[in-house]
């Protein structure tokens, strides 16, 4: 079963390629670059000397904004979850905040904290914490009653409850909201490098006013990625850290 999806994954891989080569065929470099002429800039861009510190660059700065969002949103979210007077006055403000694209913040807090590292932190963490607090929101609140009974069934506090019950059955969330978190922390990373011309959004801007799109498409691969891997990583750790998390995600 296994084999005959990866079969079908590598079919729909390929026939995506192949209009891609016919469409950037037919259009041309200006338009469309073909997966070849993108690969031969990929492979070009690796060994410019501005590629590696401008990823290193986003990389890091991304993680702390990420890592802020992932230890503010996940107690928030399950405390959201346990409890509706936490729930009525978080929640409005969160589908306020989630609806709000990065690009739109982008301005203000440029006036508000320069373009430095604060800036692109933050811009991080307001954009990624929303997503982490609502997943862990309805993470706890979908947690069994009936788990809870039987811990109160043998005397089990309210501490032991929470810590032997509600984590364990909140831990496959955790790392799906890690998951939908890095997505979004990856594209607010990009989008406010992009309007400070710095980074590896800095490098995406100047190729695209390149006259060939080979190597704007050659970072756009390269960002998709990063993105793979990093949330195949995570992935990888529920696996092995909780035998119960492949049951529970159907991963």
């Amino acid at each position: 079963m296994r084999t005959r999806s990866l079969a079908v994954n590598a079919l729909g891989i390929f026939i995506v390629l192949a209009l891609w080569q016919v469409a950037g065929m037919r259009l041309g470099e200006a338009l469309v670059a073909t997966p070849v002429q993108a690969a031969v800039s990929l492979v070009a861009t690796l060994r410019e000397g501005a590629f590696w510190p401008a990823l290193w660059s986003m990389l890091w700065q991304m993680l702390i904004g990420y890592a802020a969002a992932l230890l503010v949103g996940i107690p928030l979210g399950i405390a959201m979850g346990r409890s509706n007077l936490v729930l009525a006055i978080v929640k409005p403000w969160a589908s306020l905040f989630i609806v709000v694209s990065a690009a739109a913040i982008v301005p203000l807090f440029i006036i508000l904290m320069g373009r430095g590292v604060l800036f692109c932190t933050s811009i991080v963490f307001v954009a990624t914490v929303w997503y982490v607090v609502l997943t862990m929101t309805e993470a706890a609140r979908g947690v069994s009653p009936r788990l809870l009974d039987v811990a109160r069934a043998f005397d089990a506090s309210g501490f032991q409850r929470f810590r032997m019950v509600i984590l364990p059955a909140l831990y496959p969330y955790v790392l799906i909201a890690a998951r939908i978190g890095l997505v979004h922390a990856l594209r607010a990373m990009v989008t406010a490098e992009m309007f400070i011309s710095a980074g590896f959004g800095g490098l995406l801007n100047d190729a695209g006013l390149d006259l060939s799109t080979a190597p704007l498409f050659a970072l756009i691969v390269m960002l998709m990625l990063i993105s793979i891997s990093a949330t195949g990583v995570l992935r990888w750790i529920g696996h092995r850290s909780a035998p119960w998390y492949r049951s529970q995600t159907g991963g």
